[in-house]
């Protein structure tokens, strides 16, 4: 009754709504490159099985967001915990430093790669760009990094949107023919052999990609009511669901630009929208900061009290560490190893967190038994 008086902050809901959307059109959103090949090279199909993976995130962060407001769970090694038990939850959530981790490579990988397509110049050159504002926002912590993130969200949706439909309205090839070519193409990376085993492998690699931020959403106002936070959600992942499923029509319809591209969404936009598509770099590149600055304070979560000078430290080192390794391999191939090998573990989670919370159910109902006896 308290939760459903209270009157919804817009401000509140329009401001989470900008952040989530922020955090999730990063370099391999944006790009175009890991939908790429989770989606469009299965063809039409591919459309369906994204629009499938939206509901099922949006359906995620209910359920850990409303779960840490009625559990009190204030990291995400207690929402581990309470899914996968004290034991195989600890493991998961020591798996999530690696993982993050790898998530934080292949954005300033894939940065460097997308001004490099475009400009022509070292990919090396967007990569330090994005580090250097990378350690730069370290200091600014996540409650006002979403501040700042929820702002350019509005710019990075309208500016692809735009791009996307042009490239799908002109397409070199249509939905047809492009479908025909990418499932006959043997030169591009698959996640799965199959539309719905790519589906499957996508969305269990980004339950681990989001639970921490979705834990982190929690915190960032444990005062949020359901309604509020239902609504946030639901906004964002139908804003999403429409972005997303607008470039996987379009990557398919322009299937001779797509096939042996590292970004995908700018071989569109350098075709049929090219003063637009000097836009979309700058806009890629605000997305993909957008998405590394909280994984990059995340990744500090996990050695060090946030706000503290450790915490800014073991920040900065992390950055560091990542723009390192992402000069170890080519994008497309970052991308290929973290989310087929992160989706079958993702895989393995979800059926041993709902074996594990059943138990649990029966395990407390035959305890309560002899009590209420």
């Amino acid at each position: 009754m308290k939760d459903e008086n209270k009157k919804i902050r817009l401000r509140f809901v329009i401001s989470m709504t900008g952040a989530m959307i922020a955090y999730y059109i990063g370099a391999s959103t944006g790009s175009g490159q890991e939908f790429f090949q989770a989606y469009a090279t299965q063809g039409a199909m591919g459309m369906v099985g994204v629009i499938i993976v939206q509901v099922l995130l949006a359906a995620l962060a209910l359920v850990i967001i409303l779960t840490c407001q009625k559990h009190q769970l204030d990291s995400p090694k207690d929402c581990f915990i309470f899914f996968l038990g004290k034991y195989v939850g600890t493991v998961i959530y020591y798996y999530t430093v690696a993982f993050v981790f790898c998530s934080l490579v292949q954005l300033i990988s894939g940065t460097g790669y997308i001004v490099s397509q475009y400009y022509g110049i070292s990919h090396y050159i967007g990569s330090v760009v994005l580090t250097l504002l990378l350690i730069a926002s370290v200091c600014f912590g996540f409650k006002r990094l979403l501040e700042i993130i929820s702002a350019i969200a509005p710019f990075i949706v309208v500016v692809m949107f735009i791009v996307l439909l042009i490239g799908l309205i002109n397409g070199t090839d249509g939905i047809a023919k492009g479908s025909e070519m990418l499932l006959a193409a043997d030169n591009v990376s698959r996640i799965g052999s199959t539309w719905w085993g790519s589906t499957i492998l996508h969305f269990t690699y980004l339950i681990l990609f989001f639970a921490s931020y979705y834990v982190s959403c929690y915190t960032v106002d444990r005062g949020a009511t359901k309604k509020e936070t239902v609504l946030w959600v639901a906004a964002a992942f139908t804003i999403l669901g429409i972005v997303c499923f607008m470039m996987i029509a379009s990557q398919i319809a322009n299937a001779s630009l797509t096939i042996g591209s590292q970004a995908p969404n700018v071989s569109i936009a350098a075709a049929h929208a090219p003063k637009l598509g000097i836009a979309l770099v700058v806009i890629i590149v605000l997305a993909s900061y957008t998405t590394t600055a909280p994984i990059a304070l995340i990744c500090a979560e996990y050695f060090a009290k946030p706000e503290t000078k450790r915490y800014r430290i073991m920040g900065i080192i992390i950055v560091i560490l990542g723009f390192g390794v992402s000069c170890l391999g080519s994008y497309a191939q970052i991308i290929n190893v973290l989310v087929s090998v992160s989706g079958w573990i993702g895989v393995g989670i979800c059926i041993f967190a709902a074996i594990y919370r059943i138990y649990r159910k029966v395990t407390d109902k035959e305890t309560a038994k002899p009590a209420a006896e």
